[in-house]
This record gives structure tokens, C-alpha cells and sequence, in this order.
């Protein structure tokens, strides 16, 4: 990583090389004002052009302020270097390490501003330690191999957040099904179909399937069912993730699980499981749709069937219309009725909704995740996921993107681990500088 490390000059000087020398035999980039004295200068807008292009800000005060660059925009501004470069690490969004001085450590008089002819820089100090102390804080240092051991400490601490939400996150394939026709009970036809197949196309190697109910008005029961039955049958995807209309995490549960639920809990549907298990099917994702589709088709009546138009109404002193069908006889290109053996879908269909699919699912429901607050996992976000009983861990992300929608992830806590440890052991041993 590019890391920028801010400071004073004349107080810190063994402290920033110790932070400089750890974090380049750990593989990382550091930046600083060494640079700056090899050029000549700090300009200003250099500083902001490398914290704003940096990785990660890495800022360390004691009792001095710092002096202030000459020129500034606004003539009351007088903010020393170190400030300004924060306030850029902040507007630019970086993540900001921040190390003070013990309090209780020894210093050089000469090095406290409060104890020079200027009690006002002594505020200034005073002031800026309490707002990093406030909202950034990582550390307390007494000496240079102190402030360096934990540097490299947070340093290698954020490496492995950023890694876990970057790699490991990111890895993990999540699906929202956009099927809402299909879900309300839209005729089970070649169009309704097609975005079927192509959810289960799409969701083949996934590990979960994201779906969203709404009090009991986006998707029906039968229709969940024979989803879940067909991704347990031609997909690896091992969990439902059910969310409300803002995208928020409501529950989760693997299609085997919600399949055999429903079966349970609607004898009807559980006599068709049966018989569609009593088949033989195949697993080819095209010929298996279909056969569960049709034998769904002959299990079930249409649950739109067409209506019949009323007969036309004949007006006082006008005749027919001429070339109308007389709807007032039987047309010979209707739909035949259907056999009279058939289930009527929308007499056996109910909503699905969250308290429904617990009281179903039982010990099978899970109804609670990791919610993380901010871009990076905290370490206690990644204790809790290594510590979770469950194989697959369901993660809400904060509200990203034009939409502001949360992300969801499930993550196999297992191969988290792995990787989380693999991590560590890479990011703690030194690394010499590629060549």
C-alpha cells in the first residue's frame, strides 16, 4: 500500500524514521517529507496530491503544531501542514491512523509549544490532539520502536480488513432475482419461463439468491416452492437471502430447507414433491425445467384463466355489427376448460412473509446478520464471523450506489477463516521491495 505519513519536523525526527523503516520492510510505500527535503520544499498542493493519491494516512503528533505554509487561500486561515493535510485525508475519504505522544513520557521543553514565547500554538496543539484523540485515535506512544510496533500494528490490522472486504467479500456471488411476475403467480408460460431459466443460469455458481418479500404481496407460496426446488436441483446455491422492498435483510434459509417446509406445511404441495421426486430427472438445467414446470402445469389449473367476453348488447333500432363473433354461442377456438382434477394455484397459494417463512422453517430460519457500520470490517466484525457457528454467514454492507441500497453477502465462514489467516501470516513477514 502507498501510506503518507504526516508530522512535525524537528520533534519527531527517530520517530518517523522507526515508522518509515518497518512499513517499507513490510512491502508498503511510505510518503512523507523526506521526499520533500530531497526536492527542496513542501509545497502545499504536493502534500494534498500524495494524501489524496495514498492508501492509507498515517498521522503522529506530540506537542508541537507545526508551521504554517505561507499563501494560503484565505489570509485568517492559519492551519499548520499537519491540519491541512488531515482536513485533505478526510475530504478525500482515507482511512486515518492517528498516534499521540504519552502524555506521561518525557519530552524536551523546547519541543512543547505551550512552554515557548507563543501561548497560542500551544492551544492550536492542544486542540488538534483532542480532535484526532476524539475521532481517529489508534495508539499511545512513548518511543520510536513503540510508535513503529504499532503502526505496523494498525497498518497490518486495516491491510486485512480492506483484503477481507476487497477479496473475500467481493468474492462471494450474490443474486437478486428479478422474477416479480413470476413470484405474484403470472401464468407459467414460455415468457414467464424464459425469466426463470435465466435467474437459474445466473445463479448457478452463486452461494446465495436474494429475494425480496413485502408483507405477504411479492411472492406466493407455490411459487417459492418450485423456485427452491429447481435451484436444489440444478444450482449450487446454498442459501435464500429474503429481504423487505428497501433491500434490508429480513431472514435466510437454503432451498432445500424452504422446499421441505413447504411441503410440510401444505400437504397439497408436499403431494406434489412427492410425486416429482418419484421421477427420474436429469441434469441438464433446460430438461429439468421443463419436466418440473409441466408436471407443475398438470398438477395445477391456470391461475389466470382467460374470461369470456360478455355477449354483445344489442341497442334499440341498431342491428348487429356485422363480422363480430356471436359471443352468445360457444367459440370453437376457446380454451378447452381444464380437467376438473386440477388445483386451483390461487386457492392453495399464500403470501410470504418473514413471521410465515419462521413459523415454517423453525430452527432452519436464520433472522440475524452481521451488519457492518463502516467500508472496512472492524476486528470485532471479524471475530464475530470467525466465531459463528453457521458455515454460511449472511453480512449487510452500509447503503452504497445511486440507489442507496444496502449489500448483502453470505460468506462461507470456513474459507474466511483461511483466508483471514493466510493474510495475517503474509502481511506480518517482511518483504523485500520488488526491484
Amino acid at each position: 500500500m502507498k501510506i503518507y505519513i504526516s508530522s512535525t519536523k524537528r520533534d519527531l525526527v527517530e520517530h518517523r524514521a522507526a515508522v518509515d523503516r518497518t512499513l517499507r520492510r513490510m512491502g508498503h510505500d511510505a510518503i512523507g517529507m523526506e521526499q520533500y527535503i530531497a526536492e527542496g520544499g513542501k509545497p502545499l498542493e504536493r502534500c494534498k496530491q500524495d494524501v489524496a493519491t495514498a492508501d492509507l494516512y498515517v498521522v503522529i503528533v506530540a506537542w508541537c503544531y507545526g508551521s504554517v505554509p505561507v499563501g494560503l487561500s484565505k489570509p485568517n486561515d492559519k492551519r499548520s501542514f499537519v491540519e491541512l493535510e488531515l482536513d485533505e485525508a478526510v475530504l478525500k475519504g482515507k482511512t486515518v491512523l492517528a498516534f499521540l505522544l504519552d502524555p506521561e513520557t518525557p519530552w524536551p521543553p523546547n519541543q512543547v509549544d505551550a512552554m515557548g514565547s507563543d501561548a497560542g500554538e500551544g492551544l492550536k496543539v492542544a486542540a488538534l490532539r483532542a480532535r484526532l484523540g476524539a475521532n481517529y485515535l489508534s495508539g499511545i506512544f512513548r518511543t520510536p520502536d513503540d510508535l513503529a510496533s504499532q503502526v505496523a500494528a494498525a497498518v497490518s490490522a486495516h491491510s486485512l480488513s480492506r483484503f477481507i472486504v476487497d477479496r473475500v467479500l467481493g468474492k462471494t456471488s450474490t443474486v437478486l432475482a428479478e422474477v416479480d411476475a413470476f413470484a405474484r403467480g403470472d401464468k407459467v408460460n414460455d415468457s414467464s419461463l424464459g425469466g426463470i431459466k435465466q435467474l437459474i443460469t445466473r445463479s448457478g455458481a452463486s452461494r446465495a439468491l436474494v429475494l425480496v418479500i413485502d408483507e405477504g404481496r411479492l411472492w406466493w407460496s407455490t411459487r417459492l416452492f418450485l423456485l427452491a426446488s429447481l435451484l436444489r436441483t440444478l444450482t449450487t446455491v446454498r442459501q435464500l437471502v429474503f429481504c423487505n422492498s428497501e433491500k434490508e435483510f429480513l431472514g435466510m434459509a437454503s432451498p432445500t430447507a424452504v422446499a421441505d417446509a413447504l411441503a410440510v406445511a401444505f400437504p397439497l404441495i408436499g403431494q406434489f414433491a412427492s410425486g416429482l421426486d418419484a421421477a427420474s430427472g436429469s441434469v441438464d438445467l433446460e430438461m429439468e425445467t421443463d419436466r418440473q414446470t409441466n408436471a407443475w402445469l398438470s398438477f395445477l389449473k391456470d391461475p389466470s384463466p382467460p374470461t369470456v367476453p360478455s355477449p354483445q348488447t344489442k341497442l334499440p333500432g341498431l342491428a348487429p355489427p356485422k363480422n363480430r363473433r356471436d359471443h352468445s354461442k360457444p367459440d370453437p377456438l376457446a380454451k378447452a376448460p381444464l380437467p376438473p382434477d386440477k388445483l386451483d394455484e390461487r386457492q392453495i397459494k399464500v403470501g410470504v412473509r418473514a413471521p410465515l417463512l419462521e413459523r415454517w422453517l423453525g430452527e432452519r430460519w436464520v433472522n440475524r446478520c452481521i451488519r457492518v457500520e463502516g467500508e472496512q470490517l472492524s476486528m470485532h466484525e471479524v471475530q464475530q464471523i470467525v466465531n459463528s457457528l453457521l458455515p454460511d454467514v449472511p453480512i449487510e454492507r452500509p447503503r452504497t450506489g445511486a440507489t442507496g441500497e444496502p449489500k448483502i453477502s453470505v460468506v462461507d465462514s470456513d474459507a474466511f477463516a483461511l483466508e483471514l489467516a493466510r493474510e495475517w501470516v503474509r502481511s506480518g513477514l517482511p518483504r523485500s521491495p520488488v526491484l
